[in-house]
């Protein structure tokens, strides 16, 4: 009973992790355009790498808002443990 259980968690979690990896692909894809007209082709070129340039941009600035966050909650976290620490 156990040994099915695991295999069926492993399959659901192996199908959850392919269809994340699916959704980060189409993120970009949309810029992914081969064309004949060279001078077409630069632009296209050249409006991917702003766009992967803003995209990281976004990236770092909201990892950076998440660190700042996750910081201020572990304060509040730790006045809330020695405040009840008091009680007891």
């Amino acid at each position: 009973m156990k040994c099915k259980i695991i295999v069926l968690i492993t399959i659901f979690v192996t199908v959850q992790a392919q269809q994340i990896s699916q959704k980060f692909e189409k993120e970009a894809k949309f810029l992914e355009i081969k064309v004949d007209n060279p001078e077409f082709q630069m632009e296209i070129d050249l409006l991917k790498n702003k766009y992967n340039e803003e995209l990281n941009d976004l990236k770092t600035k909201f990892k950076k808002e998440k660190k700042i966050l996750r910081k201020s909650y572990k304060v509040r976290l730790k006045d809330l443990r020695k405040k009840y620490k008091k009680k007891k």
